[in-house]
């Protein structure tokens, strides 16, 4: 009994070498090529300053802030429901409807965070927006 436990238990410690691991997944060299593994996994606060600084992102929030200078209810609803489909999108990335396996494999090795923060801050500026659209003009 005792050489099939050890049998088995080194059966066990080799399959441990291939399971991914942040030194040897090409995943997140691909999604997130700044990730350094001695800085531990993503944040939902990391995960923030990602989606914030992204052109799409930066360009909605150019567009919340031309509404709100200009004040033209059109353009409140346009920034309004740019920014519910990036909420949705968001978290649509996230938790599995649209994921692929880059993108998977990245967020088991822990360079790619939890959207949680970008999500809440896309629905307060759409809940903004809409209040901006939908405001009384006196």
């Amino acid at each position: 009994m005792g050489s099939l436990r050890g049998r088995i238990t080194l059966l066990f410690y080799v399959s441990l070498l291939f399971l991914p691991t942040a030194g040897l997944a090409a995943e997140c060299e691909v999604s997130r090529p700044l990730w350094n593994p001695s800085q531990g996994p993503a944040t939902d606060r990391d995960e923030l300053a990602y989606l914030v600084t992204q052109p799409l992102t930066l360009a909605l929030l150019t567009l919340a802030l031309l509404a709100i200078l200009v004040r033209r209810r059109w353009l409140f609803v346009v920034a309004s429901l740019l920014w519910a489909v990036a909420a949705i999108v968001g978290s649509a990335n996230f938790y599995g409807v649209i994921m692929n396996d880059v993108r998977y494999y990245s967020i088991k090795e822990g360079c790619i965070g939890p959207p949680d923060l970008f999500i809440a801050l896309a629905i307060a500026i759409c809940a903004g927006m809409t209040y901006g659209a939908l405001r009384p003009r006196n």
